[in-house]
C-alpha cells in the first residue's frame, strides 16, 4: 500500500467530489448560485491585492464568477485562467483575458498551464473534497506560481455546522445523526479540514503566511440554509447513484435536511478558513 499524498494507491479507495454536476446540471447550477452569493463578497475583499497585468489561476472555477472579477481585475494587460474538471458552465464565459481550461489539478500535466508563471494561484472549497491528496493539490498549485506569487485557499470545517438550541425539537436527533461532526468521517472526509491550512502551506515551502477563519449562527429558510440544504441533498443523490446509500444513512439525510427550512432552527455554520502564502524568491 502506497501513501496516498504521494499519488498511490491504497486498501481503501479515498472519496473523491460529490458533487458533480453530471445528471442534475439544473439544481446543481442553482446551488453554485446560492455559493457565489454567499461566499463572493468576502472572497473578493481576500483577493483585493491583486493588480492590473497580473496572470491568474483559479482551480476548480465551478460557474467563474471569481474568475470573472479575476479577469476585471487584471485588465486588459493581465491574464486569467480558469480551470475545473468540468467545464459546464465556464464555457459560457467570453471575456478576452479569460481563458478556461478542463483541467485536474492532481492528474493533469502542469505544462498546459504554465509552471512558474502565475502571479496570484487561487482556489475555494475544493481541497476538502480532495481527501487524503490535498498536500499533493497545494504543491501542484505551487509549483505554477512565480517566485514571489501568492496562493490563495478557502476551505471549511464543515464538521462544525450544528444546532444551537437544545431545547429546540431537532436538536437531538439533528446532534444524533450528526455525530459532532463524525458523519464526515465515516465517508472518509476529514471535518476539521480547514484548520490544517496553515501547516500545509508552510510544508508546501510557503512563506509570509496568513490565516483568517469565521463563522456565523444562521437560521433555517437563511440563503446559507437553501445552499447547505441542497449541498446535502446533491451529496445524497451521489450515494444513490454509487449504490452507498444505505436505508441508515437515508435516514439521516431525512434527519439532517428536515430542519434546514424551518425559520425556527438556528445554527452554526461552517468555520471557513482562507489561507494566503508567498512562493520564496530565489
Amino acid at each position: 500500500m502506497s501513501d496516498p499524498a504521494d499519488g498511490g494507491t491504497t486498501d481503501h479507495p479515498l472519496p473523491g467530489y460529490r458533487l458533480s454536476a453530471q445528471g442534475r446540471q439544473r439544481v446543481e447550477d442553482e446551488r453554485l448560485s446560492l455559493l457565489e452569493q454567499l461566499f463572493d463578497p468576502i472572497s473578493r475583499q481576500r483577493r483585493v491585492g491583486v493588480r492590473p497585468g497580473w496572470r491568474c489561476l483559479e482551480v476548480g472555477s465551478g460557474r467563474g464568477s471569481m474568475a470573472v472579477w479575476l479577469a476585471e481585475q487584471v485588465g486588459p494587460t493581465g491574464r486569467v485562467v480558469a480551470t475545473d474538471v468540468d467545464t459546464t458552465y465556464l464555457n459560457r464565459l467570453d471575456l478576452p483575458n479569460l481563458e478556461v481550461r478542463r483541467h485536474n489539478i492532481l492528474t493533469d500535466s502542469l505544462d498546459s498551464l504554465g509552471p512558474g508563471s502565475f502571479d496570484f494561484v487561487c482556489a475555494r472549497l475544493v481541497l476538502f473534497w480532495l481527501a487524503g491528496k490535498q498536500e499533493m493539490a497545494l504543491r501542484r498549485m505551487v509549483e505554477c506560481l512565480r517566485p514571489g506569487g501568492w496562493l490563495l485557499d478557502e476551505d471549511g470545517d464543515w464538521g462544525m455546522v450544528a444546532p444551537v438550541d437544545p431545547s429546540h425539537s431537532h436538536y437531538t436527533f439533528y446532534h444524533r445523526a450528526w455525530k459532532n461532526g463524525d458523519w464526515w468521517t465515516a465517508r472518509g472526509y476529514d471535518p476539521a479540514f480547514g484548520r490544517t491550512l496553515p501547516m500545509l502551506f508552510e510544508r508546501c515551502g510557503l512563506i509570509n503566511i496568513h490565516h483568517e477563519a469565521s463563522a456565523s449562527v444562521v437560521r433555517g429558510g437563511s440563503p446559507w440554509g437553501q445552499w447547505w440544504l441542497q449541498s446535502l441533498e446533491g451529496i445524497r443523490a451521489s450515494e444513490q447513484a454509487d449504490g452507498s446509500l444505505t436505508e441508515e444513512r437515508d435516514q439521516e439525510y431525512r434527519v439532517l435536511t428536515a430542519p434546514l427550512t424551518d425559520p425556527s432552527f438556528w445554527f452554526l455554520n461552517a468555520l471557513i478558513h482562507a489561507c494566503s502564502g508567498q512562493r520564496p524568491s530565489p
